[in-house]
């Protein structure tokens, strides 16, 4: 399990903290940084959580580096880092300045790797030369960090200094590292790239999320996945066919627009036993998703042809969803077989099946059934995240924005425009294969019933003809959960 920015300030995370149990009492915990500014909250959390979990790997964020005015604790720099390291040995907690532990369980083994780097100011905006451009700049549009006033570098004269040095040495023990032969976890409080800064609403504050240092670690070294935090902004992404996996849980105002708190747990392919989408589906259905890309995935010559000239992204989708499909046609007591795309992208199925897939970062799943048992099947997984500005507007209809407007003021943890888009693209998978016609956003208007978490889509035009009845509607169901948003359309 993974967690960061805890923020146990705030008394809703610090509950959240209290809740935190192991799925099984072998499971470790890796916390990612920022737990709190004050020792004795650090103390508490590092407390409660050493109890529960069979191992806890800590590494400090900026927070605990901070030195409040009201903490009983003002040491600074390398002496409060020391101090915290210190705490932690006495709790029985993994800190990057301790032997790596090797992880054996599921996915195992793996080296687990804490870090220690901090940040040097290199992810600077483009326009600014040097670090004396960039925090004028930040100054003058008032995007500041904290630490500018908060975390000293004592005896560093300067928080790059203490990056550089911590990068040093941090390579120096990456280099003598026993086991060389094992895939590495990385945990650090900032990603190793600076890719995954670019989504950020102030692009200035980049410069307090990293260096370039480590730029090429994710390569250099084998790499099983990089943990991270700090940038508030929980989900997946790929980097050189690395996953990074930021797993904050952030300030309430955040984490309740996003909703259920959730820890990060790495998986792969799944069938029936699946705990996100075939909550949401009958049992006439079978369901296979992932949660990460599986090595050698091997392609049908028929669908090597359509990803020829894919970029990797694209072929990893491709390929990942079409192992899920392969897993539920073995289900199902079928052969594999080819899955190529058809008309509008469409997937071809076997003679005698009918399904759906769906893709996006850091999830994959398809749904198949008979054709028997089943008229038609749509499914869509989405980033539990906010539309990009003037999306909603192309999507939906002036009915459904204020609807929108509605459910987003009783029921704030959900991005209901996210949702709606993702109902969207169910309804038109459910529809596609029982006409062969494309159907507008606008052709189709979306109510959901929050209570029952289920949706109804009223078709805006003439639809299919099934069993002699035409078809105005379809009922769909939806599912926020590990920071995805899934609806799923069955049409019985």
């Amino acid at each position: 399990m993974a967690i960061s920015d805890l923020h146990i300030g705030y008394q809703e995370n610090r509950d959240h903290v209290a809740g935190l149990r192991p799925e099984s009492p072998a499971d470790w915990l890796l916390i990612a940084g920022d737990i709190a500014e004050q020792v004795a909250d650090v103390e508490w959390t590092l407390t409660v959580l050493a109890r529960r979990y069979a191992k806890v790997v800590w590494v400090p964020g900026n927070h605990e580096l901070w030195t409040p005015r009201e903490d009983p604790v003002q040491a600074r720099g390398v002496q409060r880092y020391e101090h915290l390291v210190e705490l932690c040995r006495r709790l029985g907690v993994v800190t990057p300045e301790d032997p790596y532990p090797i992880w054996s369980g599921p996915g195992g083994p793996v080296l687990i790797v804490p870090m220690f780097l901090l940040y040097d100011y290199t992810w600077r905006p483009e326009h600014t030369r040097d670090k004396r451009e960039s925090l004028a700049y930040a100054y003058e549009t008032g995007i500041v960090c904290t630490d500018e006033v908060m975390l000293h570098p004592d005896p560093y004269p300067t928080r790059d200094d203490w990056c550089r040095a911590r990068v040093d040495e941090t390579l120096r023990r990456l280099d003598e590292r026993e086991h060389p032969d094992l895939p590495i976890v990385f945990v650090n409080h900032y990603p190793l790239v600076r890719e995954p800064t670019r989504i950020l609403r102030y692009p200035e504050f980049a410069q307090w999320c990293g260096t370039d240092l480590t730029a090429d670690w994710h390569t250099r070294y084998r790499t099983a996945a990089m943990v991270y935090g700090h940038l508030h902004i929980p989900r997946t992404t790929w980097h050189d066919g690395v996953r990074f996996q930021e797993v904050s849980v952030g300030y309430p105002r955040e984490w309740k627009h996003r909703g259920p708190l959730r820890r990060h747990r790495a998986r792969s392919c799944r069938t029936k036993d699946s705990d996100v989408i075939e909550r949401i589906l009958p049992s006439t259905v079978v369901a296979v998703e992932a949660f990460d890309d599986p090595p050698g995935v091997v392609l049908f010559p028929e669908e090597e042809a359509a990803v020829a000239r894919a970029v990797d992204k694209r072929r990893r989708e491709f390929s990942t969803v079409r192992h899920c499909a392969r897993g539920a046609l073995a289900a199902l007591g079928l052969p594999a077989a080819p899955i190529v795309p058809g008309e509008r992208g469409a997937p071809g199925w076997p003679a005698g099946v009918l399904g759906s897939m769906t893709h996006c970062a850091g999830y994959r799943a398809a749904v198949l059934a008979r054709t028997g048992d089943v008229v038609s099947v749509g499914i869509d997984a989405e980033p539990h995240e906010e539309l990009p500005s003037g999306v909603l507007d192309a999507v939906s209809l002036e009915v459904e924005r204020k609807r929108l407007a509605e459910l987003g003021a009783a029921r704030p943890e959900v991005w209901w425009d996210r949702l709606l888009f993702s109902a969207k693209e169910s309804v038109y998978k459910t529809w596609f294969p029982l006409t062969g016609r494309w159907l507008g956003f606008e052709e189709a208007e979306i109510v959901f019933d929050a209570d029952a978490e289920t949706f109804t889509a009223r078709l805006l035009v003439p639809g299919p003809v099934v069993a002699d009845t035409p078809v105005t509607t379809f009922a769909g169901r939806y599912l926020v959960a590990d920071g995805l948003l899934i609806t799923a359309i069955v049409l019985p």
